[in-house]
């Protein structure tokens, strides 16, 4: 039978490139080669797309320059049928074009172009399946104010909130923080709206302390996110599988971190030697390949029947209203005293793909990767199917005069 051929998109411009890296070699891993053939593709810091086997080995990425040295420039172009061409850029004489094809794209994107619905949108332009979820749930998702705000106006709980745009801000910093000051108090929280992996996040307990929050914040998006901070804060986590149709929530998860407030280092840095963590093809299990699955962590989370029961159904609401696909991690915040739970935000390409959520249920990274392909192909099936053209040539002779005269 015909390996389906998945190409494994990974990398891109943003600041998680390297946990996007993480990432992509694990879900690469993942793949059951008797099933599938992997081509990977991946975005440099620079925007440039390439492809090879030395791309696999999670070594080679110590030095970037080196690693695209050795590998092939690529653009793509729509292929035979529904398939998606990666065709070479080589510039050299003598050397012909090569020219590979994808059935699916396996989108494995942190931040930037490549989960805020860019991407996504040009898989549907090239009519390739794609895995994740469509332009408007992965721009809802990338987007923590309008997500929030969205789930807020379906009755999701969310913590009280503010956004603070550069526009604005920039000159009239003294009335935004007495706004801020008013609206929100403190200690708070301050974030890009646009970023995950707690880049740019920080704590604040003053006004000075939140000035500061913010002129960094900004430095990686145009807008940030200020909101109430949980003084008694424990995180529990989720992810949920599947699509709006039909969808399962995995095991409950709680991060541990080094301070309140899980930071980079505490989500990528930390030894994974007690985690079962799939290793990069041609590469060696080791903490800086781990990605999200070196994270200290609870699971299940100690949490209460009914506390559990509340959350799995918030989380399967929510990915329901933003109209999510494949798999997502969402996250939320629980006062310890009260345990009462708010919506944080939803990651609609997690860090390891959640795997890691999945596996003591009985469902290992492999099976995870594949019913995601599986989840892609029959949307993508669902799509074509539907009228997506008119036969009515506007341009003919005949319909053009008609449009002359309506103008005239």
């Amino acid at each position: 039978m015909h390996r389906k051929r998945v190409g494994v998109f990974f990398g891109g411009q943003s600041p998680e490139h390297e946990v996007s890296v993480i990432s992509g070699l694990q879900t690469a891993a993942a793949l059951d080669t008797d099933n599938f053939e992997v081509t990977p593709v991946y975005v440099s810091k620079s925007g440039r797309w390439f492809t090879g086997e030395n791309l696999l080995e999670v070594e080679r990425y110590a030095d970037l320059d080196a690693v695209i040295a050795e590998a092939t420039e690529i653009s793509l172009a729509p292929g035979p049928g529904t398939t998606l061409s990666l065709c070479s850029r080589s510039k050299k004489r003598m050397s012909s074009p090569q020219e590979w094809h994808i059935d699916v794209a396996f989108l494995v994107f942190h931040g930037g172009a490549g989960e805020n619905g860019a991407v996504q949108g040009l898989c549907e332009s090239l009519g390739v399946p794609f895995t994740g979820g469509d332009v408007l749930s992965s721009a809802l998702g990338m987007n923590k104010v309008r997500s929030k705000a969205i789930c807020q106006a379906s009755g999701i709980p969310v913590v009280k909130w503010t956004e603070v745009w550069e526009s604005t801000w920039a000159g009239s910093e003294e009335s935004e923080l007495d706004r801020i000051e008013k609206e929100i108090g403190f200690p708070a929280i301050v974030k890009p709206v646009r970023l995950g992996s707690s880049i740019g996040i920080a704590r604040v307990e003053n006004r000075e302390d939140l000035d500061g929050a913010i002129e960094e914040a900004l430095r990686y998006d145009v807008s940030v996110l200020v909101e109430m901070l949980v003084s008694d804060l424990r995180e529990i986590n989720c992810s949920v599988l599947g699509n709006r149709d039909s969808c399962q929530v995995s095991l409950l998860e709680e991060p541990t971190s080094s301070g309140e407030v899980l930071s980079f280092q505490d989500k990528y840095m930390q030894s994974s030697a007690s985690s079962k963590t799939p290793t990069a093809i041609g590469g060696t299990k080791s903490s800086q390949a781990s990605g999200m699955a070196s994270l200290s962590r609870l699971i299940p989370a100690p949490v209460t029947e009914e506390v559990a029961t509340k959350i799995s159904s918030m989380a399967e609401t929510i990915f329901k209203t933003l109209d999510c696909s494949g798999v997502v991690r969402i996250d939320f915040l629980m006062d310890r005293g009260s345990s009462e739970v708010w919506f944080n935000e939803i990651n609609t390409i997690p860090g390891s793909l959640s795997f890691y959520l999945w596996e003591p249920t009985g469902l290992s990274f492999s099976a995870l990767v594949e019913r995601l392909i599986s989840i892609a192909m029959d949307r993508f099936e669902s799509r074509v199917r539907r009228v997506r053209t008119y036969d009515v040539n506007l341009l003919s002779e005949r319909s053009a005069s008609g449009l002359k005269g309506n103008k005239s």
